[in-house]
């Protein structure tokens, strides 16, 4: 008989029995740890939808069921209504209900078994890209801390660039956002994400692009899992964060970019800061740093009242001050001298200018002289250096005047 081995042991008395939740509990962390998507094939049954808005069902193949559920939000976004006995293709979790005990598929993405080709060409992609190391953590760009120039890509009339624009706007009155209008499904989609990628490289028109539009089919989403459309982001030197669809869509592109936003508003809230939330945090900051510092000068200001009172450093401080009351008494003394000693010359300086003005020639002159000169300026002191007719210069204490020599008597 094949089948798994179970081997019983004795407990001890002193052991405390596990719980049925407790061991459900733990089956299910074993069961959803490292838990990643799967896509899963099979056949609805057993189809009920809750009044909540949730659908419960069994997908079944020809050996086994597996009891899976729709959440409300992937069920309002499907673009078909589930039937007992419709073959799909989903993409799916495993989880444990505890409650129930038994484990269960959540899905997320569901579409109708015929585009099974589409999954498959996805997977195929997704493969090889992964191969090539495109999806490494390792080779993807930082978003940059501050960001003046947002680029956009997407259609003009989706509803995810004025998702991506009220989000901004709300966050940051700075911030320049480049748009560039592309179609975003059909056989023009890729090759024109594909040139937008390139353009805003050439041009270096913004400091960080956020590719993507909004929800859709398989089909819909299409464009995002071309490889050319994947390769272009690769090669991007301007950090890319991809926002195709809703939370549970998942594209080529979401690998490959630098970051991946589950809605285009969640792109625009990893790009842009919160100006407001950033001003709180500084005042926040720079409050906390100004009680330390207050508390930090209190602490110090106690502690120097605290060593004013030893009684050494008292004294020590009683010799500074006299010391330095003495050098100001020196200083004045100094200053006294120095006042008596112009003083003194001030009045010797006094007594040589009065000694000078009463034998300055300007002074004889105040009181009636004259100087007579050549026109040369050769001061006459004889009446015999100057002959009849010749012309001479009177020199007055206020004014000068030239005369002609009529007649000399000596």
């Amino acid at each position: 008989m094949n089948g798994p081995v179970f081997s019983f042991v004795q407990p001890q008395k002193a052991e405390k029995p596990y719980t049925v939740s407790e061991i459900n509990q733990g089956v299910g962390s074993i069961i959803e740890a490292g838990n990643t998507l799967v896509w899963v094939e099979g056949e609805l049954s057993n189809f009920k939808k809750a009044s909540s808005g949730h659908c419960y069902l069994k997908l079944k193949d020809a050996q086994s069921q597996i009891p899976a559920v729709i959440w409300k939000n992937v069920a309002s976004e499907l673009s078909f209504e589930p039937q007992d006995g419709m073959q799909i293709i989903a993409i799916a979790s495993v989880r444990v209900y505890t409650r129930g005990g038994y484990y269960q598929l959540d899905l997320h993405k569901i579409q109708p078994a015929g585009v099974g080709a589409l999954f498959a060409a996805f997977e195929k992609l997704k493969r090889k890209l992964e191969a090539q190391g495109l999806f490494d953590p390792a080779r993807k760009k930082p978003l940059p801390p501050r960001i003046g120039r947002l680029g956009v890509i997407t259609s003009k009339n989706g509803a995810a660039l004025h998702d991506i624009v009220k989000v901004t706007r709300s966050r940051s009155r700075r911030i320049d956002i480049i748009v560039i209008d592309v179609p975003v499904q059909g056989e023009k989609a890729a090759p024109a994400i594909v040139q937008a990628i390139r353009d805003m490289n050439t041009f270096g028109a913004a400091d960080c692009i956020i590719v993507g539009r909004g929800g859709g089919s398989i089909e819909d989403l299409w464009a995002f899992n071309e490889e050319s459309v994947a390769l272009a982001i690769a090669q991007s030197t301007i950090p890319i964060i991809c926002a195709v669809g809703h939370e549970i869509d998942f594209t080529i592109a979401d690998f490959v970019a630098d970051v991946r936003a589950p809605t285009p508003s969640a792109a625009a809230e990893m790009a842009i800061a919160d100006d407001e939330q950033n001003r709180r945090y500084f005042i926040a900051r720079a409050q906390y740093i100004a009680r330390r510092f207050i508390s930090y000068f209190s602490t110090v200001r106690s502690s120097y009242q605290r060593l004013l009172q030893r009684p050494g450093l008292r004294r020590a401080m009683r010799i500074t001050v006299e010391a330095r009351q003495t050098a100001d008494d020196l200083q004045q003394r100094r200053r006294r001298a120095m006042e008596n000693i112009l003083r003194h010359l001030r009045d010797r300086l006094g007594r040589a200018a009065s000694h000078l003005h009463a034998l300055s020639p300007l002074n004889t002159l105040a009181r009636g002289f004259s100087v007579v000169a050549k026109t040369d300026g050769t001061v006459l002191k004889n009446v015999a250096d100057v002959a009849a007719g010749e012309r001479i210069a009177i020199r007055f204490f206020k004014g000068e005047a030239q005369a002609d020599v009529v007649k000399r008597t000596e």
